[in-house]
């Protein structure tokens, strides 16, 4: 049995008093630290060029990110591929940011009541976020509703891959039988995937500006118990990937006609 605990303060602290964190600490180091630091927990280069890739996305597509966070992995996919990004986001400081730091459209809003109108978007992403409700159905029903016949869906998903362990908090992870079926129930066919670490790891650079943010973050608030609440929710989850009991997976799919 997977046990799973729902702790609203805590999720107010990993994606909205960290994300306010991280934009000072953006703002002191310099606009070169923006897209690793914005992209920390939600896709890196390797991943989003896969998608970016799957999606056929181009100059000038109006992209919608749902759950943007900070806006690091739309700003790198205007960068990469010249998109227009729409992005929507619950957390108020996190949309803040992605407007402060990339000046991209950010409004707030659940993924489970988009505040979009019907069919409005051809092209979509949401990385990281499915994998943290128990509303997985009424989420992709929601994407459905925003995206017109034959949209495309780009998809990163934090899975279970068996073995029974406890859940920390602000997750539900699928396993990947239970995500193929939400999909086909929700209108969704998936064109291709792949798990995440089978993609080349960030490189060098792009490693070294997100350890300086975190290392700035850290010498600001470290003493904060928010600080450690949130850094000890990164270390479990850790120990689930190191240990192969989640996996992320990467889905590029399309709405069915």
């Amino acid at each position: 049995m997977v046990m799973h605990d729902e702790m609203d303060e805590e999720m107010q602290d990993e994606f909205g008093t960290m994300a306010a964190w991280t934009r000072e600490a953006v703002t002191r180091l310099g606009p070169d630290h923006a897209i690793p630091a914005g992209c920390r927990g939600s896709g890196r280069p390797s991943g989003l060029d896969w998608l970016l890739a799957r999606l056929g996305a181009g100059p000038g597509d109006p992209l919608l990110d749902v759950g943007a966070g900070l806006g690091g992995p739309a700003a790198y996919a205007r960068a990469a591929a010249g998109v227009r990004p729409v992005c929507v986001e619950p957390m108020r400081a996190a949309a803040a940011g992605a407007a402060a730091l990339f000046d991209l459209p950010s409004v707030l809003g659940e993924g489970a009541r988009l505040p979009l109108a019907t069919g409005s978007f051809g092209l979509a992403w949401s990385l990281g976020t499915l994998c943290t409700t128990d509303e997985k159905a009424v989420w992709l029903g929601e994407l459905r509703r925003v995206l017109r016949p034959r949209a495309r869906l780009g998809l990163l998903v934090v899975v279970a891959t068996g073995e029974s362990f406890h859940v920390p908090w602000g997750n539900a992870f699928p396993s990947l039988g239970e995500l193929r079926q939400l999909l086909a129930a929700g209108g969704f066919t998936v064109a291709e995937e792949a798990w995440t670490d089978d993609l080349p790891p960030a490189g060098g650079t792009w490693q070294r500006l997100e350890d300086e943010v975190e290392a700035a973050v850290r010498e600001a608030h470290g003493q904060d118990e928010r600080y450690a609440a949130v850094r000890d929710q990164e270390r479990r989850m850790g120990g689930l990937v190191e240990s192969g009991r989640v996996r992320g997976r990467v889905l590029a799919t399309e709405v069915v006609t």
